[in-house]
């Protein structure tokens, strides 16, 4: 039930048509019993700022980022976490009362998910397609691991 006391949260991007965050994150909102609601917001890059001013007017709670906002969004942000300030992309902006702080989940993902399958980057070579925000973070945490 969506009341005056339901928080916001939200992906910006474009194109976000496609993706599965809304129904994915509104599932693990009801489970968990939180009073959130998760909705898509497609944002040109030329609107990047007036939407992120927007974030702050409307007090929404977060904002994960996709593409192809991941970089573009930095400056304007108030602080970086250390692993989005080294890899210089963002990809999840938490809204503390007008102070945005930004996040990077992309690279500790990645590294997570292929520990738990018993790959060790490390002495490896390795190939990393695409040029994003994501690939950038993910080819960070790789040379970090020395591969």
């Amino acid at each position: 039930m969506i009341s005056g006391n339901t928080k916001i949260c939200g992906l910006i991007g474009d194109p976000i048509g496609h993706s599965v965050s809304p129904a994915m994150h509104n599932a693990a909102f009801s489970n968990l019993g939180l009073d959130y609601i998760y909705l898509p917001f497609r944002v040109e890059t030329e609107n990047l700022a007036r939407a992120i001013d927007g974030l702050k007017a409307f007090n929404i709670r977060g904002l994960n980022i996709t593409i192809p906002h991941k970089v573009a969004v930095i400056p304007l942000l108030d602080e970086l976490e250390p692993l989005a300030e080294k890899t210089g992309a963002v990809n999840t902006i938490v809204n503390d009362n007008g102070h945005l702080k930004g996040y990077n989940t992309d690279a500790g993902g990645f590294l997570k998910t292929l520990l738990e399958r018993g790959i060790e980057p490390s002495g490896k070579k390795v190939v990393v397609l695409g040029a994003g925000g994501a690939s950038r973070a993910i080819s960070f945490t790789l040379a970090e691991r020395e591969a």
